[in-house]
């Protein structure tokens, strides 16, 4: 009989409630998945070279909920929900990683990161393959004081952190180490929502655009961004960061180059998936795909079937299947 999903406790209203999801944690780590910030599944990336690890904390008021963890090895995954209301009446939904050593606490060595925005009814797939920082706000959106239509169009967008932002979620770290001794009273939990809606909104409103610098020097990074992605993708620690640094500039120069187009992260993506999709429309075999899903610089067998269905609409399995048919006719 399947073991069930596994749920950590979430805080009650006023409190901060600690993650501690590891392979050397007999307490929480079962090898089976877990649940986290956002509603989002905790699962041990497969073949990952890196130790498997989700720590931190989350601090709840009343109606929002703030969180920060270091992760590692980690996949964190959330199936797509049915809206039953108007788009964020659940909740607006913010997830920023930042890559850098050390603990989310006592940072070392952290650069730039990415900012992503999400309605509750999203769905929400990442890896993380190397040490990184993990940051989670949600909050209601009539506190952000926003336009719905103005946060809407800042969904399925990717917005690198400026340092200026980096230094706002670092600073709200701090609130999970004091702890919630303090917010007993109704009035308190009312202060800690208006600091983490003004703290999400901040973050929202200097998510802005910045000018592209001169457009050959763009076009020539992504012309050898492509160049390395194409010839590096089976290599499973291929990152933007990893990137960034083959070139010589910071992880927030790399993406600004591609301000208004598809991501870094993204173009790795499709291309592992274009070469996996070329391999199991010449290949068969029982056990196939997760040779392929392994080969292509997928660390995660389960993300590179969901990322093909979503690109491909089939599962590997069944577009290999349909290739094979349709060599046979």
């Amino acid at each position: 009989m399947a073991e069930p999903v596994g749920v950590l406790d979430a805080p009650s209203a006023g409190a901060v409630a600690w993650l501690d999801v590891s392979a050397d944690n007999p307490d929480t780590f079962t090898g089976r998945r877990r649940t986290g910030p956002l509603g989002m599944q905790i699962a041990p990336l497969r073949h990952a070279r890196a130790p498997y690890f989700f720590k931190g904390a989350r601090l709840r008021g009343s109606r929002c909920v703030w969180s920060a963890s270091t992760v590692s090895g980690t996949e964190l995954y959330r199936a797509p929900r049915t809206p039953v209301q108007a788009p964020f009446d659940q909740g607006v939904h913010l997830l920023a990683r930042l890559e850098g050593g050390g603990s989310v606490f006592d940072p070392v060595g952290v650069s730039t990161g990415v900012l992503e925005v999400f309605e509750a009814s999203d769905e929400i797939s990442e890896q993380f393959v190397t040490n990184t920082h993990l940051f989670t706000l949600n909050v209601p959106l009539a506190s952000l004081g926003m336009d719905a239509s103005v946060v809407r169009s800042m969904t399925e967008q990717t917005y690198e952190l400026t340092p200026f932002q980096s230094q706002v979620l670092r600073g709200a770290v701090g609130l999970l180490l004091v702890g919630g001794e303090e917010l007993t009273s109704s009035s308190s939990l009312i202060g800690v929502d208006r600091f983490l809606a003004s703290t999400a909104a901040l973050l929202l409103r200097t998510s802005v655009r910045r000018a592209n610098p001169d457009l050959a020097q763009v076009e020539h990074l992504r012309l050898r961004t492509d160049a390395i992605i194409f010839e590096q993708a089976a290599d499973p620690n291929l990152t933007p960061a990893s990137i960034a640094t083959q070139l010589s500039i910071s992880l927030r120069q790399l993406y600004r180059a591609f301000t208004g187009s598809e991501s870094p992260a993204a173009r790795i993506r499709r291309r592992r998936l274009e070469r996996a999709a070329e391999i199991l429309a010449t290949r068969s075999g029982p056990g196939q795909v997760e040779r392929v899903a392994l080969e292509c610089g997928f660390a995660s067998a389960e993300y590179f079937s969901r990322a093909f269905r979503r690109e491909f609409g089939l599962s590997p399995r069944a577009y290999r299947s349909a290739h094979r048919e349709s060599a046979h006719r």
